[in-house]
């Protein structure tokens, strides 16, 4: 799935788009509701108790439609206050963005029916692609105005399937992961347990990293830089229609 950079980037972008007020009043509500799905990494939980989209189903989802049906009062954006109706239209931004990028990028080019290989290999190249989609985001240099929103978001939003101290946690680790650089030397971990067998092999993990420019150019020649754009503005175009329709 997109990585948190991605989705960090993807939404700043969104609410540049938007323009909404709910949004500006409070953008680190905004880039963390855009986060919040991926949760789940420290707190354990099942995916689907946070994104709504089982990935074992293959017919097209809402994952939306699904996650205000489990929690209605999350629609009703009249009776929320600013820091929530932010924070949800920013949630809104990232199940947008992992739909589309399992429907229009993995399944097609990293699903059972690909040609690179076995399905460990197509998932590390899977990871490969994410990885350098989020090494470019981070490259753009307002990575750090995103960090500066979360540092001072007072993280208020009422969000019944995430307790607010567990979004206090998990800002923490979002303002860290966003300060990384745009280099690769974290991909071993973000690769997890892909690269498990390389973990206390220095010479064999140094041969993966020399190996990594030609992996990159493999998956970039598979799925496309064209795909790749493509995937970035229809998600920015679609979770634009949702978040307006959300918040008007």
């Amino acid at each position: 799935m997109p990585s948190i950079a991605s989705h960090l980037a993807g939404a700043r972008l969104l609410g540049d788009r938007v323009a909404h007020r709910d949004i500006d009043n409070d953008r680190g509500s905004f880039y963390l509701g855009a986060t919040a799905p991926d949760v789940r990494i420290i707190t354990r939980r099942d995916r689907e108790d946070t994104h709504f989209y089982t990935l074992d189903e293959l017919d097209h989802q809402d994952s939306i439609a699904r996650m205000f049906a489990a929690h209605p009062r999350l629609r009703d954006t009249p009776q929320l206050d600013v820091p929530t109706r932010a924070f949800m239209a920013g949630y809104l931004t990232h199940l947008v963005m992992d739909q589309q990028y399992i429907e229009r990028i993995y399944r097609e080019h990293f699903g059972a029916s690909g040609t690179l290989g076995d399905d460990t290999r197509r998932d590390l190249l899977d990871r490969v692609l994410q990885y350098e989609i989020d090494r470019r985001e981070r490259e753009d240099g307002r990575m750090s105005d995103i960090r500066e929103a979360l540092a001072a978001c007072s993280v208020d939003a009422e969000i019944e399937m995430i307790q607010r101290e567990t979004l206090l946690r998990w800002r923490d680790v979002v303002l860290d992961i966003a300060s990384h650089p745009p280099t690769w030397e974290r991909f071993a971990y973000m690769a997890g347990r892909h690269l498990a067998g390389l973990r206390g092999d220095e010479r064999a993990l140094e041969q993966f990293y020399r190996d990594l420019p030609d992996l990159l150019n493999e998956t970039m020649d598979h799925v496309t830089e064209a795909k790749v754009r493509e995937f970035l503005e229809q998600t920015i175009d679609e979770a634009t229609e949702r978040v307006r329709e959300y918040l008007r």
